[in-house]
C-alpha cells in the first residue's frame, strides 16, 4: 500500500485568504502526486462536504475531506498557514489536514485516519511541534506514523 502522506503532500508557510484557496492548493498537490482520478470532481466533493458539515475541529485545525471515486489512492495532504484564516462559524485555523479517500476504502480507513490524527491533535505539545517544524520531512516524521505511514 502506498504511503498515506509523503513530503510532496506537505505545504509549509502557506499564504491563503480562504478555505477555498487551501482546499484547491491541497487538491493540486494530491493531483500532481498522482493520487486523484479527477481533481475537479474531488474539489467539488470537498466543497459539498464543507457545506453539509464544517470541518474545523478546534485547536486551529481543520480536516476537510471527501470520499469519492475521484480519488485514486487514500491520502492526506497538509498545509500549515502563515496566518490564521476563518474556516467556519467557530474556528480560525492554521493547520489543515485534507483527506482524500476512494469510495472503495471509504468506511473504515477514513475514520481510522481521522481518529489517529485526533488522538494526537488534542495535545498542545504535538501542535506546537507541528507549528515549529522547519521542513516537510520534520512534519512527516511527526505525523506520518500517526496515520499509518512507516
Amino acid at each position: 500500500m502506498e504511503q498515506v502522506i509523503t513530503t510532496d503532500l506537505i505545504c509549509l508557510d502557506v499564504e491563503a485568504e480562504s478555505k477555498e484557496d487551501v482546499i484547491r492548493l491541497l487538491a493540486e498537490k494530491l493531483d500532481k502526486a498522482g493520487r486523484l482520478n479527477d481533481k475537479d470532481e474531488y474539489i467539488a466533493e470537498v466543497f459539498k462536504r464543507e457545506e453539509t458539515y464544517a470541518t474545523g475541529v478546534g485547536f486551529s485545525v481543520a480536516t476537510p475531506h471527501a470520499k469519492t471515486d475521484a480519488v485514486k489512492t487514500a491520502s492526506v495532504a497538509f498545509a500549515r498557514l502563515k496566518k490564521a484564516i476563518h474556516w467556519d462559524d467557530e474556528d480560525d485555523v492554521t493547520m489543515i489536514f485534507q483527506l482524500a479517500v476512494p469510495c472503495t476504502e471509504a468506511g473504515d480507513l477514513h475514520l481510522q485516519i481521522l481518529a489517529a490524527l485526533s488522538r494526537k491533535l488534542i495535545y498542545d505539545e504535538f501542535r506546537d511541534e507541528i507549528a515549529a517544524a522547519a521542513s516537510a520531512e520534520e512534519i512527516l516524521a511527526l505525523i506520518g506514523d500517526q496515520i499509518g505511514v512507516q
